[in-house]
């Protein structure tokens, strides 16, 4: 189950709406020994790198996040200089509900270096993901749901969420 500050959560939310049309991303940090995650908002990185080479990064931010391997590297010597861990990562689902997608999946494959079907390297990581729909489904810009997911052993599931 992921625990996390209600600010946090709150700044989550912020950034989602704040960065739609694109997908948003950060790292949930655990401190230790509440066990509770704070939220370090990331650039998401996808955007140029689509521009750049779409032939290797085929999709654009608004369907895919890539977190700034340069802010990653950062906050994980942070959490660890302060006794803290990686949780795992929090992104947006645009005008689509929050669910753990195909990509989810391979992107997990990247992160936690493992092959399809492999077990992950930290199977304690999550991933919470966010729906936000906008103006180009002719309402506010609104957080519509959000979802959390665990590896349960044989894949990621949904697990609960407390928001404290």
């Amino acid at each position: 189950m992921l625990r996390i500050a209600h600010r946090d959560f709150e700044r989550i939310c912020a950034q989602a709406l704040a960065e739609y049309p694109h997908e948003c991303c950060g790292l949930l940090v655990e401190e230790v020994p509440s066990g509770v995650s704070a939220a370090h908002a990331c650039t998401n990185v996808q955007q140029p790198r689509h521009e750049e080479d779409p032939e290797c990064y085929p999709r654009d931010a608004s369907t895919a996040y890539l977190i700034d391997a340069g802010e990653q590297l950062r906050i994980v010597e942070e959490a660890e200089k302060a006794g803290s861990r990686i949780a795992g990562c929090y992104h947006s689902h645009i005008d689509c509900p929050a669910y753990f997608s195909d990509e989810d999946e391979r992107r997990t494959w990247i992160f936690n270096c493992r092959e399809a079907g492999d077990a992950p390297d930290d199977p304690d990581a999550m991933y919470l993901v966010l729906s936000v729909y906008g103006e180009e489904t002719g309402s506010q810009r609104k957080v519509q749901g959000y979802k959390c997911f665990a590896w349960d052993g044989r894949r990621y599931a949904e697990t609960g969420i407390e928001i404290v």
